[in-house]
């Protein structure tokens, strides 16, 4: 696969993972990596900008020498006073029609003298503005809530810098709670010196006819807007603002970053008139900047480029129409330039500029959101396209934050014009069509108003955005993050991509292939179906074979990528029909900046989309698992493996043979052992073993190689792809009496108190007595906790009793918990750091061998992270995990208190042992999926390379690192590299240095997470079948669901039976309206008791094209017949599963899902256990249910099978429908 640039084309070639680097200046000087080069052609535009910026500058630098000694000599001839200087010059001349004023503060001012001196008199080059800002926040006179634009005077958009954003947020906060907040405590220690940044307000003048409250937001005497800096001064902080020109005169001569140059003519703006149309009055040019010059006459003009109109973009450091000025007679630019990567060290070190991850909001993907981890206690809200700047997910990105009610303003202008063009859907304005789950109450009196498509608060989506949300929220197996963004709760960060500073190389894309856009297709289709099926005259013509066509990536996250004509099957443009359900993969090659869409390059073709073989290739290319490092044959990385007995043989090691267990998790490969052994009456030895892998694969390798490429193992129900292959698994591997060279951590811990005394790492030789799977393990602690099993009095069940005790007592010294239950596990978030290798259909699912060997090893990994820190420093290899970002976490915790739990979180241990402290497993189970959407992940960190604390918050530890499964993580290959010269005290021959590490820990980052990924979605996709093999009959499946959350239009359901959360929306159910209790959080449904809610099909799902054919056809047996279908099933042993899908679940070693099936009673309808416990009332020809968090309710649970992920949807029974007999 080709090089290319990143910075303009999006993509970075795969064969290398060294990129450059650019070292930053300041106090914390650290190296940025730089995976993106230009191309050539955007280089050339670039320099010629420069040349030509550096010549203007030079002579308005010139002019501007020259009206200065005119300036002096004329105030020397006419005995000026002292005090008669330049700012004279800048006030308004009589010909404006303005009152004089002393008063010069309210003077238009620039972030310099130098520069208005440059601007005011120099040549009004094509408008290009340099770093726009605004006056510090504090001083903006219109409320930060109003988004009107109108409020915000000029609607160009101002950066702001990191102090004064951060300042604003707090701000926001505190008005938005009532109350400060830690966002406003960190904000008050920012040293912000308000006399040198903050200009006086703006006021408008006074009128004699307002009163003196009104006065306070009255135009000042002046038609000068105060500007000021966008950040602090240079002196007072590292978050410094802008210098245009430096501070340095001498420094004026160097070329300007083409950015951030570009002067612009201000003059005063008179408010009163219409400013934004043009006049006939002159513009600066050559001969009246000449005239300006020689007679010092200020001639006025009512507009001048530097307004910009309403939906302008560029008032800030990056901007489209700034590089289009410059782009006269080429292809129009959609998005801006990126800036120069070396510009971009000091924009960041004098908070210009702040660096993040970005990700894509799944359900509204025009947004996005950019993580600054550690930097801000929000994220960053980018909103549209534009402003994304064709970044994709995952990147690392340097973002300009901008003021968040001019974006603001600028989304809700956006969504007013698209649904303008809308005419069959006449949406309240004030409502986000992208998000049907707000919580914002709705005023009844406007609620059947005949211009809102509307029933109480019940929202009516569009027709797209149905689908969408069927695919977001069906292809996963819990509700993806999702803030809840309005007028009340804006974004407290918004900003705009500027450049992307590292994307991990080589990503790929599984998706189908088509030769129209989907819009495109989508509106031929819909002519096709208008014509009744016929083809126009105009089908039949000969048409030019296109150059292009369209790759539609699974992920929705993923833009369409145009693919070359040539590259596509050669009979694809006659007959693109029969590939419309093939899955390909491709990957993006390039993103010019004239482009609405990214090129690409076709892979590869996988086969029928509905083959369940292809379904899962197209999960692990999707998620960038190739599974084609070992291809080639062994003798190619099997050159010079050494033995066991060779590297036993090197030099001596401590031998371990007695009381050695080797385990394993999936039965595959075992690269973990244990030991435990009295030494005294008051301790215990307890040895962990870890196989020595580092020995067998040396450093530089072929094989070495390889494996760093695939970085991480994937272990799927239906196939695993690990990090070597099964060749070398089994030769590394524990085997039963076979002695194995190995890494040891030996504790010996006190048997009274579980304090660990001693600490031993070293080399080791091992020879397990007996090798064990996690599933033999479980059956033997079950049996343990049948007191008069006798089966509890062998030697292994008195071994696993004895690892089971010390396990929960280390457990209670990490959470700081001396009474915690063995019983009450917490595994969804258990999984935030590390993916399961047993697996389960149910993720909610407690693996108790997995959990007690796990805490063992928290202490193990914790111990080695100690041991390299201390003796490596800022080259240790570490895995940390980031305090929640704090507004997630308090909106989240919000809602967690409506459930009736209160979280402790001073720290993460009282956090964790306040769930842990939930009786009901239900609940506990409900507070964790809440809580899993404002974690984070664990992330790989190289020790000099983190600005942030290194601790791992989630297993409230200072310190940790992965060691203990190098056969499935290479990153802890690293570890154990590291670990070895430590104890064979050969630090100074360690050769890595930070920068190096720091590549591969990013890279084992990135598929870690896809990893992770692919376990999620090979999971729902068995799932996915499991539950269609279970409602083959009926279509559908009944069962419990909890509510987690209440919205206006929908709620969000548990099933705890599966595993999974799903939304119910009120568009899908027969409802006459809806009404929403923001306060109590109960959800009013007004059901027609006349509709079956199983077979309801909306009226606007009726029309042709308008929702999938599977969903409208396949389900229509009433939910009456459902239930006595499941009723029939409970003799069978394997329930409502064919005996295929069981006997095939049961050789994966999954357990079958278990459905608690109500029985009615004899003469009963078959809905009747179900509906009882329901809250239904009925009020004249009102039919009403009310929907409260942690209610249980009957779930209709559905599988869509057949797409390219197949989804799960979700309604609920109607309790006031009867069948007719």
């Amino acid at each position: 696969m080709d090089k290319f640039n990143a910075n303009t084309d999006g993509h970075i070639g795969e064969d290398s993972f060294e990129s450059p680097t650019v070292k930053t200046t300041g106090d914390k000087p650290k190296t940025i990596h730089v995976a993106h080069r230009r191309s050539p052609s955007e280089l050339t535009t670039l320099m010629l900008e420069q040349l030509s910026l550096q010549r203007q500058l030079e002579i308005v630098q010139a002019q501007q020498q020259q009206i200065l000694q005119q300036q002096q000599q004329q105030q020397q001839q006419s005995g000026g006073t002292s005090n008669f200087g330049y700012q004279n010059m800048l006030q308004p001349p009589p010909s404006l029609g303005q009152p004089q004023n002393s008063n010069r503060s309210n003077h238009h001012r620039k972030t310099s003298s130098s520069f208005q001196k440059e601007t005011e008199y120099g040549t009004p080059r094509s408008h290009r503005r340099s770093q726009s800002s605004v006056t510090s926040v504090g001083s903006i006179p219109f409320s930060k809530t109003d988004s009107r634009p109108q409020a915000l005077g000029h609607t160009r958009r101002h950066s702001l810098g990191l102090a004064e954003a951060k300042k604003a947020a707090a701000e926001a906060h505190a008005q938005r709670y009532n109350s400060p907040s830690k966002l406003s405590i960190e904000s008050s220690q920012v040293n912000l010196n308000e006399n040198e940044s903050t200009p006086p307000s703006f006021k408008f003048p006074g009128s004699p006819n307002l009163s003196s409250n009104e006065a306070e937001f009255s135009t000042p005497p002046a038609n000068y807007h105060s500007r000021t800096r966008s950040s602090l001064s240079g002196d007072k902080s590292p978050q410094r603002g802008f210098q245009f020109p430096p501070k340095d005169q001498n420094q004026l001569l160097q070329p300007p970053q083409p950015s951030f140059s570009g002067s612009h003519v201000r003059t005063g703006s008179d408010l009163s008139s219409n400013w934004r149309k043009p006049t006939s009055n002159n513009q600066s040019s050559p001969s009246s900047y000449h005239h300006h010059n020689n007679s010092q006459s200020f001639e006025s003009s009512n507009f001048l480029p530097g307004h910009r109109p309403r939906n302008s973009y560029g008032g800030s450091i990056s901007s489209v129409s700034q590089y289009n000025n410059n782009n006269q007679g080429q292809r129009k630019s959609l998005f801006a330039p990126y800036l120069p990567q070396n510009s971009l060290p000091d924009l960041i070190n004098e908070g210009k500029l702040v660096t993040g991850v970005l990700r894509v909001n799944k359900k509204n993907r025009s947004d996005a959101y950019v993580s600054a981890e550690g930097l801000l206690d929000a994220d960053i809200f980018i909103c549209g396209s534009k402003d994304r700047n064709r970044a994709l997910e995952g990147d690392t990105v340097a973002v300009e934050l901008l003021v968040v009610d001019e974006v603001w303003s600028s989304k809700r202008e956006k969504e007013e014009k698209k649904r303008r063009k809308d005419t069959k859907s006449n949406f309240d304005i004030a409502d986000d069509v992208h998000n049907d789950a707000s919580t914002s109450s709705t005023d009844p009196s406007h609620s059947n108003s005949g211009s809102l498509n509307r029933k109480g608060s019940l929202k009516q989506r569009p027709i797209q955005k149905k689908n969408d949300d069927l695919e977001v929220e069906g292809q996963s197996l819990l509700l993806v993050e999702e803030e809840e963004i309005n007028d009340d709760a804006k974004p407290l960060y918004a900003g705009h991509v500027v450049a992307v500073i590292d994307r991990i190389p080589g990503q790929l894309f599984s998706g189908t292939l088509g030769l129209l856009r989907p819009s495109q297709a989508a509106k031929k289709e819909k002519e096709r179906e208008e014509n009744g099926g016929d083809f126009s005259k105009n089908e039949h013509k000969p048409k030019p074979k296109p150059k292009i066509v369209w790759f539609k990536p699974i992920d929705k996250k993923v833009p369409l990528i145009a693919i070359p004509t040539e590259q596509a099957p050669k009979d694809f443009v006659e007959n693109h029909e029969k590939y419309a359900n093939q899955t390909f993969i491709a990957s993006i090659k390039r993103w010019p900046i004239t482009s609405l869409h990214p090129f690409g390059t076709l892979v590869s073709r996988l086969g029928a989309t509905d083959d369940k073989s292809v379904e899962v290739e197209s999960i692990l290319r999707d998620n960038n698992f190739m599974c084609d490092e070992y291809l080639d044959g062994e003798e190619k990385y099997m050159l010079d493996f050494p033995t066991s007995d060779y590297i036993l043989a090197k030099r001596p090691r401590k031998e371990f043979d007695d009381y050695v267990i080797a385990c394993s998790q999936n039965g595959q490969f075992s690269d973990h052992a244990f030991h435990v052994r009295g030494v005294s009456d008051n301790t215990i030895e307890l040895g962990v073993h870890i196989v020595d892998v580092s020995e067998y694969v040396q450093n530089g390798t072929n094989l070495d190689k390889r494996a760093k490429k695939r970085s991480h193992g994937v272990f799927l129900p239906q196939k695993s792809v690990n990090l070597f292959p099964d060749t070398i698994n089994k030769m590394i591997s524990f085997q039963e009496n076979v002695r194995s060279p190995a890494l040891s951590v030996i504790f010996t811990i006190d048997s009274l108190t579980f304090e660990i005394e001693n600490v031993w790492m070293g080399e080791t030789s091992v020879k397990p007595t007996t090798r064990t799977e996690y599933s033999e393990i479980d059956k033997i602690l079950e049996k343990l906790e049948v007191a008069d099993s006798s089966d509890n009095q062998n030697a292994l069940s008195s071994y696993f009793a004895t690892l089971s005790l010390i396990a929960l007592r280390l457990k209670e010294k990490r959470l700081n918990n001396p009474k915690l239950s063995s019983n009450r596990m917490l595994p969804l978030l258990d999984q935030l750091d590390d993916e399961r290798v047993k697996l389960s259909l149910n993720i909610y699912e407690n693996i108790k061998s997995a959990s007690i060997l796990d805490e063992i090893f928290h202490t193990v990994n914790a111990a080695v992270a100690q041991k390299i820190h201390s003796a490596l420093g800022d080259l240790a290899f570490l895995r940390k995990f980031p305090i929640p970002t704090l507004t997630k976490f308090e909106y989240y915790q919000s809602k967690i208190a409506e459930l009736g739990v209160h979280l402790d979180t001073t720290n993460a241990g009282s956090f964790q042992n306040s769930i842990l402290a939930i009786e009901d497993p239900i609940k506990r189970e409900a507070v964790e999926t809440i809580l899993v959407k404002c974690m984070g992940r664990g992330k790989y960190t190289i020790a000099g390379k983190c600005d942030q604390e290194l601790a791992h918050y989630l297993f409230n530890l200072p310190t940790y690192t992965h060691f203990n499964a190098p056969l499935r993580r290479y990153a802890d290959i690293i570890v154990h590299r590291q670990l070895k010269h430590i104890i064979n005290n050969s630090v100074d021959s360690y050769t890595e240095d930070v920068n190096s590490l720091k590549v591969i820990s990013d890279y084992c980052n990135f598929k870690k997470d896809c990893a992770t990924a692919t376990q999620e979605q090979a999971i729902h996709l068995l799932l996915c079948q499991t539950i269609n093999d279970m409602s083959s009959k009926t279509g559908q499946v009944l069962c419990k669901g909890v509510v987690l959350q209440v919205y206006e239009s929908a709620f969000d359901v548990y099933l705890p039976e599966f595993g999974i959360e799903k939304r119910v929306h009120g568009d899908q159910l027969p409802l006459t309206k809806a009404e929403f209790d923001k306060h109590n959080k109960i959800l009013k449904l007004f059901w027609d008791p006349n509709v079956d809610a199983a077979t309801f099909v909306p009226e606007d799902e009726n029309e042709p094209l308008s929702y999938r054919n599977s969903i409208k056809n396949k389900f229509r047996v009433s939910s009456e017949n459902a239930a006595r279908a499941q009723d029939e099933s409970v003799s069978k042993e394997s329930g409502l599963l064919s005996d295929e899908m069981y006997n095939k679940l049961t050789k994966l070693k999954l357990t079958p899902p278990k459905i608690d099936i109500l029985i009615p009673k004899e003469g009963e309808d078959p809905l009747a256990p179900y509906i009882k416990p329901l809250s239904t009332r009925i009020e004249g020809n009102n039919h009403m249910q009310d929907i409260k968090l942690l209610d249980t309710v009957p779930v209709i649970l559905r599988a869509e099978i057949g797409m390219s992920l197949p989804c799960l949807t979700v309604r609920v029974l109607n309790p006031f429908y009867k069948e007719r007999k």
